[in-house]
């Protein structure tokens, strides 16, 4: 029979990693120019219900987002103060 403190422990190891699975998640993606050149430094808001983050794109255009719940996100793009 095994001891209850490592029975215990699998347990919480378990609940652990299920919410780490369960709980975030990350948002990326590219932001180009109708000449497909990457967008430098523009401003992506993203938004939900009681939610609202800006992240800004790097030097290739690329965003990422993290910590996301589980859910539907309005994503707007504002390059020079233009929606």
């Amino acid at each position: 029979m095994l001891p209850k403190s490592l029975i215990l422990s699998f347990v919480g190891l378990l609940f652990v990693t299920f919410a780490v699975w369960a709980g975030t998640s990350i948002l990326e993606g590219l932001v180009k120019d109708p000449n497909g050149h990457p967008i430098k430094g523009a401003d992506v808001r993203i938004e939900a219900k009681n939610f609202s983050k800006i992240v800004k794109t790097d030097a290739n255009g690329h965003y990422t987002c993290d910590g996301l719940g589980v859910g539907t996100y309005k994503v707007t793009l504002v390059v020079s103060g233009q929606v």
